[in-house]
């Protein structure tokens, strides 16, 4: 990958500062353009998420087609929120499919 060349960037006569990582719109960004710390970031925050609705899950009052809309829409839309700028690798995909399907590789 290409980099930029290390100097210094002005805006209105103040210096940007030159960082190797940052946090833009709850996705972090790397200067290596890894999306390895922003993966597991994201499973992190699904499986907190995940683990506060245990007690959801486990209600035999809710059907399975309700408990899995809930997984779909609280747990996996903030898993896979800014997927579509991940450039995966095959131990990031691995681990994703293991979060995202039944283990078995179906959904």
């Amino acid at each position: 990958m290409g980099t930029l060349p290390h100097g210094n960037i002005t805006v209105s006569g103040n210096t940007v500062e030159t960082v190797n990582e940052f946090c833009y719109l709850g996705s972090i960004k790397q200067e290596d353009s890894s999306c390895d710390k922003d993966i597991r970031a994201r499973l992190g925050k699904a499986n907190g998420v995940f683990g506060r609705l245990t007690n959801i899950f486990r209600d035999n009052g809710l059907s399975l087609h309700t408990k899995i809309r809930l997984h779909e829409v609280l747990v996996l839309s903030i898993l896979l929120y800014g997927a579509e700028t991940w450039s995966m690798s095959v131990s990031n995909t691995k681990n994703l499919r293991l979060h995202t399907t039944d283990g078995r590789g179906k959904s």
